[in-house]
Formats: structure tokens, C-alpha cells, sequence
């Protein structure tokens, strides 16, 4: 679901940075400079308008793919042959209104008129689907328009409820309240609302990007997909690092290293079980079966008993000889799995009670579970 003041925030945020509020300073002064310079500021006026629309679509992509800071106009963007998007919107919108006025000429000026509004709802669907597909002829595409409107859903809304905001707020401050306002605030106002609705479209892109298919470079998917590759291989080093300790014959060493890593605390449940899961596959399983009795400390100790019982239902099936580390827990372990159902697991951790503990206070209680075991 769309956060709308989560991405109308991020736009304002990111129109606050340094790199855009320059270049809107500066190209309002050099417009301003072109329109004064009559017809020879013509080419200055033309080379401006294009790169502050390049940049439009720059800051877009920028925002859509969740990319930190904010963007700057480099050379390559400023080059006229590359960023070509800002030339074929412009001739979509002018091949759109010049149709609605062929037909309010033949047929009516109401039908124009809705042309005109279904052009301006649809645009910013059509420049939303070419910044996730790249694609203009997608972008033409109706059924793909419609289909990103509603993939894109209250962020949608908010889109043209800000656009229809900044639409009227320009027109009063450009036109209206022209004699207040000097040219160059003006100009540059304009541009920031222009501005506003590409980064908020942008933002809006990226908060929807799971419901539109959309992979971007920075989000927190990827962020915890890195994450994970990066603390995978860090795991496979420190198993492989154990394992050669371990073949070397320093055992104790090894198990220094695994008590070091798993430290205390509850943290050390999380790194006991991975080590476990990759050393269950070790030929050798002294080594996990000792991991195995450490973690069933820490798992009883923290009441987590159904992790516990998954733990000693899988080391005594591949070991029918394993048996937890103390009598306590080899007594609550067999309670927990006979309160389950699971009476031959606490027929088998029970059987050799009396050899691995004699005399033991608990023998009482072991004796009266095997029994209540017998009958079942």
C-alpha cells in the first residue's frame, strides 16, 4: 500500500537538496536572460527548456529506483542526442490535443474537451509505464496504461490530486499574482512544482514496486537480498575455517572458535542453528552433536521447547545414541515429547537413564514417566 505523505515528503525532501535547487536557480536566470534577449535568446531559451525537462525525467528515474541523494544534470544528460523522452512526450501531448481540436472541429467541442482530460489523467500512467518497461510502444499501449493506474492504486491519486494543486498554484503565481512577484521567482517556481510531480511520481513508483513487477536498484528487497548473500559466504568462510581446525586434529580449538563466534545470550540460539544445519552434513558428528547439546541448553533455558524437540527428534534419528548433555533436560525433553505424542522419543531418551546417570535424584521421576510410557 502506498504511504502518500511517506512519498510526498521524500519529494519535497529531495527538491531540498543543493544539486536541484541550484539548477533552478540558475536556469531561472538564464531564462530570464533568453526572454529578454528577444529573438536571438531563442536558442538559449530552446537549449534550457530541454535540459530542465531532461532533468525532470532524470530526477524521475532517480526516484523510482530508490537512489540516495539527489540527482545532478550530468554532460551525458545534457547531451541533445541522448535523453530523447522529453522530445517524444512532448510530441505524444501535442499529437494528443491536436487531435482533440480536429475533433471539436468536426464533431463537438465537449468531446475535445474530455479528450483533453483523459489525456491529462492517462499521462502520467503512460510516463510511468516507459520509466519501469523502457519501452515507448508499451507505453502507448492502453491496456498497459489502465493497468498501471490501478497497480499504482491511492499513489495514483494522490499524483494527480498534487498535480491538479500545483497546476492551480502556478497559474496563480505566474499569471495572477504576476505584478508581486518578480519574473525570476516566478520561473523558478514553476520549475520546482514542475519538478515536484516527476519526484513524486518517481516516489510513488518505487512504494508500489512490488505490485507493479518492478525491480529497482535500491530497496529494502535488495538491500536484505545483498545482506544475506553477504553473511552467507561470511558462514560458509567460518564452517570451512572450523572444518580445518577440526581435521587437524585440534578439536578443542575448533570448539573454542564456535563458543567464541555464538557468544551468549539469546544470539547464540540464531548461530547454533545455522552451524548445526551445515554440520549435520560433516561425516564426522562429534562436532555437530556437541553444537546439538549446546543449543538444547539455550533453547530449554529460553522456554523455546518446540525448537528443542525438532532439534533432538532430528539428532536421534540420524544418531539413535544421542542423548541430551544433563539429566534435567534429558528428563524435560522426554516430558515434552510424550505430552506431544511422541512416545517412542521418550522411550529412547529414557532407555539408558540409569547408565549415564546413576543414583540421580531424578531416577524416581524417570521411572514412574517409563512406566506411564509402557502403557501406551
Amino acid at each position: 500500500m502506498t504511504n502518500a505523505p511517506g512519498a510526498l515528503q521524500r519529494a519535497f525532501t529531495l527538491l531540498a537538496s543543493p544539486a536541484p535547487l541550484l539548477l533552478i536557480g540558475i536556469f531561472s536566470l538564464l531564462l530570464v536572460v533568453a526572454l529578454q534577449a528577444s529573438v536571438f535568446g531563442l536558442a538559449l531559451l530552446c537549449i534550457i527548456g530541454s535540459w530542465f525537462l531532461k532533468y525532470a525525467f532524470v530526477l524521475l528515474e532517480h526516484t523510482a529506483q530508490g537512489r540516495p541523494g539527489a540527482p545532478v544534470l550530468s554532460i551525458e544528460d545534457a547531451n541533445p542526442f541522448g535523453e530523447k523522452r522529453p522530445l517524444l512526450f512532448a510530441l505524444l501531448i501535442a499529437a494528443w490535443f491536436g487531435t482533440a481540436l480536429l475533433i471539436g472541429a468536426a464533431l463537438s467541442e465537449a468531446l475535445a474537451g474530455a479528450l483533453r482530460i483523459a489525456g491529462m489523467i492517462a499521462l502520467p500512467a503512460v510516463i510511468a509505464v516507459h520509466a519501469v518497461t523502457g519501452s515507448m510502444r508499451q507505453a502507448l499501449n492502453p491496456r498497459a496504461v489502465i493497468d498501471m493506474m490501478q497497480r499504482l492504486g491511492s499513489g495514483y491519486l494522490t499524483v494527480m490530486l498534487v498535480a491538479v494543486a500545483c497546476a492551480l498554484l502556478a497559474q496563480w503565481i505566474v499569471i495572477e499574482d504576476a505584478a508581486n512577484v518578480g519574473l525570476v521567482w516566478r520561473i523558478a517556481c514553476a520549475m520546482l512544482l514542475w519538478l515536484l510531480l516527476f519526484a513524486l511520481l518517481g516516489a510513488v513508483i518505487h512504494d508500489r514496486r512490488l505490485e507493479i513487477g518492478f525491480d529497482p536498484e535500491h530497496s529494502p528487497e535488495r538491500t536484505a537480498q545483498r545482506d544475506t548473500v553477504a553473511l552467507e559466504k561470511e558462514r560458509a568462510r567460518f564452517v570451512d575455517q572450523v572444518f580445518a581446525e577440526y581435521r587437524s586434529g585440534s578439536s578443542h580449538n575448533a570448539w573454542a572458535t564456535i563458543q567464541k563466534r555464538a557468544g551468549l545470550g539469546a544470539a547464540a540460539i540464531t548461530e547454533y542453528q545455522w552451524m548445526l544445519e551445515r554440520m549435520v552434513q560433516w561425516p564426522n558428528q562429534s562436532l555437530a552433536q556437541r553444537v546439538a547439546r549446546e543449543l538444547l541448553g539455550l533453547l530449554l533455558a529460553h522456554q523455546r521447547n518446540g525448537a528443542a524437540l525438532q532439534v533432538v527428534r532430528a539428532q536421534v534419528k540420524a544418531d539413535a545414541t544421542f542423548r541430551p548433555a544433563t539429566a534435567e533436560q534429558t528428563v524435560q525433553l522426554a516430558q515434552l515429547a510424550r505430552d506431544g505424542g511422541e512416545w517412542p522419543l521418550a522411550r529412547t531418551l529414557l532407555s539408558d537413564f540409569d547408565a549415564r546417570f546413576p543414583a540421580h535424584p531424578a531416577q524416581a521421576r524417570v521411572v514412574q514417566l517409563q512406566e506411564q510410557l509402557l502403557k501406551k
